[in-house]
């Protein structure tokens, strides 16, 4: 057995369910590909054909992972209509600002008979709402509702590498169905009811990797980031709860696991793209670069949501300045230091 991977055994043989990705980029493609490795009936759907030809001609997804194939089980398709005509589970594997455009046009084809799994992460630009708020605002027929999240390299999935990951939702049944979708020796799931506190921490975690990114790339050491990241952990405990959702679930696989990966590691996009700006380059150079950026637009959305909810959110508006120009990097750390002394915990 390869020391850094677990070789996969017979899966335990879970209930199948019938499910569609939406998305083939590199996070979509690996949660399909475990799914059908695990031996669930799998569709992905994507916009761009060359991808669809390529899943379904050659097992492979060469513009996400030009050196390894996906299971030849798994099936693509650009077509919505046939996507969610084979679905009863629909995974959303979507950019968070794509989910508006998807959802609609979705709004008429899923049924009550429809769950729904969320993996993006972010919020709606014009108000701050949760995804799964947005779905079932938008499509309020839809039936169970779930959140899959924590800290997970899409390539390390793809490499079955050992992962743990959190399922949640309010409805046990659906829990267990998404918790057997991914039923492999090299996963392993937890459980949860907060629906909400699970997307805060997968969203917020997006920024606070952007302002350990920025220290690396000032080179202020690894104390500063270390203490960022604690405080930072406490902001996202703070917003969550006025959300709406719960504190452990932050100190959990969520918040605190999604940070660790992604606050420490140049496979983060958020995190190369808080180096570069904290090396000089300048925001729309480092987009550039690094491509999708979610703590761009969660760090500007939580600002103004937690300035509406009178909440001092230090870390995340300090991003915020950073990244639209009100302060400097160096600026915006000094500030950070020389707040006035407060208690490590609230009460």
């Amino acid at each position: 057995m390869n020391a850094k991977t677990v070789t996969p055994a017979a899966p335990r043989k879970a209930k199948a369910a019938t499910w569609t990705v939406l998305g083939a980029g590199a996070w979509g493609t690996a949660l399909a590909n475990c799914l059908s490795l695990s031996g669930q009936n799998v569709l992905v759907w994507d916009r761009d054909p060359l991808v669809v030809e390529d899943i379904n001609s050659y097992q492979q997804n060469r513009k996400r992972y030009p050196d390894l194939a996906v299971h030849p089980g798994l099936r693509a398709t650009g077509s919505l209509e046939d996507a969610v005509a084979h679905a009863d589970v629909v995974l959303v594997a979507l950019p968070s600002e794509a989910n508006m455009v998807v959802a609609t046009q979705l709004s008429g084809l899923l049924t009550e008979r429809h769950g729904l799994v969320m993996t993006s992460k972010g919020f709606r630009e014009s108000d701050g709402a949760l995804l799964t708020d947005v779905w079932r605002e938008l499509v309020p027929q839809l039936g169970p509702v779930a959140v899959l999240t924590g800290p997970t390299f899409a390539r390390e999935l793809m490499e079955r590498k050992m992962t743990a990951m959190l399922v949640a939702s309010p409805d046990e049944a659906f829990r267990t169905t998404v918790a057997d979708g991914f039923d492999l020796p090299f996963v392993r799931m937890y459980e949860s009811q907060d629906i909400v506190g699970a997307q805060v921490g997968g969203a917020l975690k997006n920024v606070m990797a952007v302002a350990a990114g920025i220290l690396d790339g000032l080179q202020l050491g690894h104390n500063a980031r270390a203490a960022v990241m604690t405080r930072g952990l406490g902001e996202m405990a703070r917003y969550a709860r006025v959300m709406g959702g719960k504190d452990t679930t932050i100190w959990g696989l969520a918040g605190m696991g999604d940070l660790l990966l992604t606050a420490t590691s140049s496979m983060s996009r958020n995190f190369r793209f808080g180096q570069l700006i904290g090396k000089g380059v300048s925001v729309h150079e480092a987009r550039l670069r690094v491509g999708t950026v979610e703590g761009v637009l969660a760090a500007r959305i939580v600002t103004v949501q937690a300035q509406a909810h009178g909440l001092d959110l230090a870390i995340v508006s300090a991003v915020d300045g950073i990244l639209y120009g009100d302060v400097t990097p160096i600026q915006a750390a000094e500030y950070l230091m020389q707040r006035p002394r407060a208690a490590e915990f609230e009460g």
